[in-house]
């Protein structure tokens, strides 16, 4: 890719699939569904009542008690992750090297919760008496300000919101920041969270599986009518293999290629031959140097979404032709649910898993053959092979597309 050669060196995963990164392998490798009743938050009024929601979250066990109070659940989502990933890093920040430390969190969604909650308490209390405590948590990037707070990293700290791209676009940011040398060692992170307001503004649009159909999450499958919600928090320590090797991290894999590009077709809406998407999956490839014959896997963002999963089976066909019939494809959010901001960094993890243990995770939940979306989805069992190159992709309604390609550390 370039001389720095970017690695990832630690994984911090909280999610319904399990919190910290083996029992998250473990869960995706057994075809773990992890979609349930939600429990957070009052769903009496809603038409849809589930969700990959993270179930009996401790952060204290993992913080500590103190300095958690008035920070969102969201936010605590991601400082756990935070943590898991420094340690996996065997990371230890100081004063000789926190300024050389960034952070670039991807996230859209989370902060809605403190919004309402502030709003309650000004029209419930009035002004005089509204908690400003909770003030500084509704700004978009307070949950990654907490991430540098709590660990005292003073170099760059930047949030990244574009939707389902955000937890790539990243990474693409971390390996410009590396490249620049803004830092030696950027913790990529991503988070969302489940909130009533969120639920309630997808169900008024209609975005959610169980409306029109089954309650499912079925990527692929001719069933499929949208996606069901989940929440997440990915931090990924990425820094430069010989910054790596000097600290004697472990390195987990290897970043070899990155793109993204807008295709400004129509906001709500996936373009319809997805250019985009194509772009980003050719460019991500030429940079890691490699063809359509190198890749062995495929981390597919199919999410249950009749247009979303069409066309990504359209521009894989189109760009990997008939090689296509040889390389798996499955989606994780068949388990997971679509977390929006964190579905790519989930994908990340699931995909180092899926190089470092040798297993595919599977797509569940796949029953009826959609001939729109004839792939090899690793249907419903995971699958063992030996990966060497696999292709994560995200794109979603609104125009933003982004891919990057892994290689085996």
């Amino acid at each position: 890719m370039d001389d720095i050669e970017p690695v990832i060196s630690g994984i911090g995963v909280v999610s319904a699939g399990g919190i910290g990164k083996d029992n998250f392998w473990q869960g995706i490798e057994g075809g773990k569904d992890s979609i349930g009743d939600i429990a957070s938050f009052d769903t009496k009024n809603f038409a849809v009542k589930r969700a990959g929601e993270i179930k009996d979250f401790q952060p204290q066990d993992f913080l500590g008690p103190k300095g958690l109070r008035n920070i969102d659940r969201g936010t605590l989502f991601l400082l756990v992750a935070a943590k898991f990933a420094i340690e996996e890093a065997r990371l230890e920040i100081n004063d000789s090297n926190t300024d050389k430390i960034g952070v670039c969190t991807g996230t859209t969604f989370p902060h809605l919760w403190s919004i309402v909650e502030f709003d309650r308490e000004v029209f419930k209390e009035g002004i005089d008496f509204a908690n400003p405590a909770l003030f500084p948590s509704t700004v978009i990037n307070a949950a990654s300000s907490q991430v540098s707070i709590r660990f005292n990293i003073q170099g760059f700290n930047t949030t990244v919101s574009t939707g389902y791209t955000s937890s790539l676009e990243s990474i693409i940011y971390t390996l410009n920041a590396l490249r620049t040398n803004k830092a030696e060692i950027v913790l990529s992170a991503s988070v969302e969270s489940l909130t009533f307001s969120l639920f309630f503004g997808l169900q008024k649009l209609g975005y959610m599986a169980g409306l029109k159909g089954v309650p499912l999450s079925c990527p692929f499958d001719k069933r499929r009518n949208g996606p069901l919600l989940g929440e997440a928090a990915v931090v990924l320590c990425v820094e430069g293999i010989k910054k790596a090797k000097e600290r004697k991290a472990g390195i987990f894999a290897k970043i070899r290629g990155a793109a993204s590009f807008f295709d400004a077709f129509q906001m709500g809406k996936v373009h319809p031959q997805g250019e985009g998407l194509e772009k980003a999956v050719k460019t991500a490839m030429d940079e890691a140097g490699i063809n359509t014959k190198d890749i062995d896997y495929i981390s597919s963002c199919a999410n249950s979404s009749q247009d979303l999963d069409r066309v990504e089976v359209k521009v894989l066909k189109k760009v990997f032709g008939n090689n296509l019939a040889q390389i798996p494809a499955s989606s994780v959010k068949s388990m997971l649910g679509e977390t929006f901001s964190t579905s790519g960094s989930l994908q990340v993890a699931s995909c180092i898993g899926a190089m470092q243990r040798g297993i595919i995770p599977p797509t569940i939940n796949y029953r009826e053959k959609d001939p729109e979306c004839d792939i090899d989805c690793v249907p419903n069992q995971p699958r063992k092979a030996k990966l060497f190159a696999v292709l994560n992709n995200a794109f979603a309604f609104g125009g933003n597309n982004c891919c990057v390609v892994f290689g085996k550390s």
